[in-house]
């Protein structure tokens, strides 16, 4: 059971992380990227526990690279 237990958070793990990379930069996926952006550092500010803190910088990095890939293409965040 334990192996059964490992595999499956190791392929919900895989496949969230397969899911932000696949992000395509578009008028409606861009909208509203700088308002989380904002939200996640004024949670940051509050302050946080070591496990809230970590998901927070993973997230804050990803809307980070999403917002340069919209950039890129010209759309408004």
């Amino acid at each position: 059971m334990n192996k059964t237990t490992i595999s499956l958070f190791l392929f919900l793990v895989s496949t969230t992380t397969l899911a932000k990379d696949s992000f395509t930069p578009s008028d409606y996926a861009c909208a509203g990227i700088e308002k989380r952006i904002d939200h996640i550092n004024s949670r940051m500010r509050a302050g946080y526990s070591t496990k809230e803190g970590e998901r927070l910088k993973q997230e804050l990095r990803a809307l980070k690279k999403q917002r340069d890939m919209c950039k890129k293409k010209g759309f408004a965040v």
